[in-house]
């Protein structure tokens, strides 16, 4: 497993993992699993506590049993009934990281499983309470003017509670499921952001949307149309857009962390125009699945921004088998600029099967310049991992594999894309795409055992192009498919070798 560092304070347990078929329940007892264990989705901190979700077992199981520790230390344990799926842990030390895993736990051992993965969560200190803090609830309490949960408001009060708390404050909204439809037209300070946060769990905000149909559009979550925002813990199903930007307003300075998106049509959405500026833009901890159009899309001079820690899965599987028409993970079109892309992890985008299928895992105009992409993985989508004209573009110490081109590097404007310390693996035609112009490629990693070419080219007499490599190392099917047209330099190439594709990361809180 290749597991990321984050600043987060729900994370990934990684490590050597314990023998789940033998396991010694809390008196002692040696159990020989029957049942497939759970899977822990996710385990959300809050004071004094951490709330867990797990998937559902089979018919006839007759409940859950949880257990969770500190370190090494031993176990504690807690039962949860048959009807429920999620448990809050309560009488937690706030500031501690605990481990937790949870298994089917029957009367004997054939109606008892092993234990899940483990997921780790510290729970934190309410912030919640005080004079700068505002409550939402799905449905309000008492007086609605939320200054504590019992005296909750609504969403329709979110901008009034964003002008009470002022800059810096938060409005937290808690666990529960809430509609579509909300703008956004307050906010804090340069400096001094209000927090939108959800507490209690996680709000989830949905819809009817269906990615099945291949729509592009569908109910908007949230419409931003204000600065200095943070956008904190939230799960949005089955809707159009979670978070939308209009061209008609520029923006500047908001957060958009911690979230989870599923059977959306695009999640985070610039609206594209050629006069609006989105500045310091941030999107952080965030997974998003089954989308039909993308799941992030930068336009309008959006800049100075960042997107790190995203895994984003088309999941066409789960969506019948497709996207719309030019389906994208992450989108640079427009004049955005100077934006980096870190540890995302983006795979299996793939639009309407008709034609020349289209799909990329990233894909760049040459409007859009200053583009660094890094510590990466992209993965199996239907036209190119990386798909990019953009000005100026580094790629570098990035995976990218099995897509038709892995890294399409359009010499369109100069100076254009190039890579540096990539690796990639098994394509479907070529490990590279050029269409014109001259490209080096440093320190370059190529592995595939089906016949992929170093290079796919669609250039002419009147559009030559060059592609250079300077250190490269990996195995081709034979030495036909080194085809480079200008200088290679240090070729550590080995032919005819097998090829392992490195496993997925997920650089994120959450488990798909």
């Amino acid at each position: 497993m290749l597991c990321f560092a984050g600043s987060f304070l729900l994370s990934l347990a990684c490590g050597p993992q314990e023998d789940l078929t033998l396991d010694l329940d809390e008196t002692g007892e040696v159990s020989q699993a029957a049942l497939a264990a759970p899977t822990l989705l996710e385990a959300v901190p809050g004071n004094g506590q951490v709330t867990l979700k797990w998937t559902a077992g089979p018919a006839g199981t007759q409940g859950y049993q949880v257990r969770y520790r500190v370190g090494s230390g031993s176990w504690s344990y807690r039962s949860a009934g048959v009807q429920t799926t999620t448990l809050a842990v309560t009488g937690l030390t706030n500031g501690t990281k605990y481990e937790f895993v949870v298994r089917i736990k029957g009367s004997t051992s054939d109606t008892t499983s092993g234990y899940s993965n483990g997921l780790s969560a510290t729970p934190t200190a309410d912030e919640c309470s005080g004079s700068s803090v505002r409550h939402i609830t799905v449905t309000g309490a008492g007086s609605k003017d939320g200054l504590t949960a019992q005296s909750a408001g609504t969403l329709s009060n979110l901008n009034a509670f964003i002008q009470a708390v002022g800059p810096g404050g938060t409005v937290c909204i808690h666990g529960g499921t809430y509609g579509t439809g909300t703008t956004v037209s307050q906010g804090g300070a340069l400096g001094a952001p209000v927090t939108i946060k959800g507490v209690a769990g996680r709000p989830v905000f949905q819809s009817t949307f269906q990615a099945s149909t291949r729509a592009k559009t569908g109910p908007v979550a949230f419409t931003v149309k204000a600065s200095n925002l943070v956008f904190h813990n939230l799960e949005f199903l089955h809707v159009g857009t979670c978070f939308s930007f209009k061209a008609a307003t520029s923006v500047a300075h908001v957060t958009l962390s911690q979230f989870r998106a599923e059977n959306v049509a695009t999640c985070v959405d610039v609206e594209r125009s050629s006069s609006t500026a989105f500045t310091d833009l941030t999107i952080r901890d965030a997974m998003i699945l089954q989308f039909t159009r993308g799941g992030i899309f930068l336009a309008s001079g959006t800049n100075q921004s960042l997107v790190e820690d995203v895994y984003i899965d088309m999941e066409p599987d789960q969506i019948g088998g497709q996207g719309s028409d030019y389906p994208v993970g992450i989108a640079l079109y427009d004049t955005t600029n100077n934006v980096t892309l870190r540890r995302a992890t983006v795979m299996n985008v793939t639009g309407m099967q008709t034609g020349y299928t289209q799909g990329d895992g990233i894909d760049g105009e040459s409007s859009a310049s200053d583009v660094v992409l890094e510590d990466s993985y992209l993965r199996g989508s239907e036209d190119g991992c990386v798909d990019t004209k953009v000005r100026n573009m580094l790629i570098r110490n990035t995976v990218a594999a099995e897509c038709k081109r892995n890294f399409r590097l359009w010499q369109s404007v100069t100076p254009g894309p190039r890579v540096e310390n990539v690796s990639s693996y098994q394509p479907r035609d070529g490990h590279f795409f050029m269409h014109s112009g001259a490209t080096t490629a440093k320190d370059i990693a190529v592995y595939s055992s089906n016949g992929a070419k170093l290079v796919a080219y669609d250039c002419s007499s009147s559009s030559p192009c060059t592609f250079n490599a300077q250190n490269i190392r990996g195995t081709l099917l034979d030495a036909t498919k080194l085809n480079a047209t200008g200088t290679v330099t240090g070729n550590m190439l080995v032919y005819g070798q097998a090829v392992t594709i490195p496993p997925v990361p997920n650089p994120t809180s959450f488990t798909p």
